[in-house]
């Protein structure tokens, strides 16, 4: 192989490696603004408490701490979100169980129940 031939391989190798950084660089941009957006959104909608939180997405206390105390040795900016007792909702009490004639305790009909004319037929 020419001098010629392996420069012109390396240069053609050199502009693939090069291309693929950029794009693979323009995606995680995109990635890295999309979650910045999401998680402005979050936090706009929990500081104006209209916001909508399941238990399961709240974040413990430790690893709360832990990503504040992170965030502020790194000299970047904290937000102060609410606590998670002030996020959800009072919790509500379920209502009262129906007994059958056997004793047992059913729940109330809901109108999720997709099979709902069967608990008529079987009455």
């Amino acid at each position: 192989m020419t001098d010629q031939a392996a420069f012109a391989e390396f240069a053609t190798a050199l502009d693939t490696a090069v291309a693929r950084a950029r794009r693979a660089a323009a995606e995680a941009r995109e990635t890295s603004a999309k979650f910045r957006r999401e998680t402005r959104q979050l936090a706009d909608g929990l500081n104006s408490r209209t916001g909508q939180v399941r238990p399961d997405e709240l974040t413990d206390d430790r690893m709360r701490r832990t990503a504040t105390g992170f965030r502020t040795d790194h000299g970047l900016p904290v937000l102060d979100v609410p606590s998670a007792d002030e996020l959800l909702p009072p919790p509500t009490t379920p209502g009262p169980l129906r007994t059958t004639g056997s004793g047992r305790r059913i729940p109330p009909p809901s109108d999720d129940d997709e099979d709902f004319s069967q608990e008529r037929i079987m009455r």
